[in-house]
């Protein structure tokens, strides 16, 4: 009876060192995961009037990616992707993040992962952003720019036109935050 007590402690002591040298070993690994490059592109680039009509009748929608890089020796699970946009100056939450990935995605070991996402902007959180990124002059009131549409496009500098992205990514416990200025127009 004393030899299976000693059997059985033996036992459970190398299963908790196993188990112990397991996780030391993913949250090692951890230090090697980071946020890569974000990409973000209007689905329809404003590069003629109508395109800006468009997108003060329709808002704006936003497609991308972010790049998560896994330079560790482990896969791991994403959990969870939460990315907002917001405007750069006030933090106003202008759109939450549309599409939801409901399938399992695997950062794999020593390579890098791109998460598709996608915003949509509606047409008064468009015009927010176009005033705060001072797109439209300061002077230009949602009324004007209503009525005088050539005028108004000839005035915008859409080189000026940025957003604030904040989120984070979630992968078996381990969160890596975004907090990223985005210009839209380079």
């Amino acid at each position: 009876m004393v030899n299976f007590k000693k059997i059985l402690i033996l036992v459970i002591v190398i299963l908790t060192f196993g188990i112990a040298w397991k996780y030391f070993k993913k949250i090692a690994g951890a230090r090697k995961i980071s946020i890569g490059e974000i990409i973000l592109n209007p689905e329809k680039k404003i590069s003629t009037f109508s395109d800006l009509v468009d997108v003060f009748k329709n808002g704006l929608k936003l497609t991308g990616y972010v790049a998560i890089r896994n330079f560790s020796q482990n896969d791991y699970t994403l959990n969870q992707i939460n990315v907002d946009c917001f405007t750069p100056k006030t933090n106003r939450l202008l759109a939450e993040q549309t599409n939801i990935n409901p399938n399992e995605i695997l950062l794999r070991a020593n390579q890098i992962t791109n998460i598709p996402f996608e915003f949509k902007v509606d047409i008064i959180n468009s015009l927010l952003l176009f005033k705060e990124c001072e797109v439209i002059p300061q002077e230009w009131t949602i009324w004007k720019i209503i009525q005088h549409p050539v005028e108004a496009y000839k005035v915008i500098e859409l080189k000026k036109l940025r957003m604030k992205l904040k989120g984070f990514v979630q992968a078996e416990g381990i969160t890596l935050p975004i907090d990223q200025d985005y210009y839209l127009y380079e």
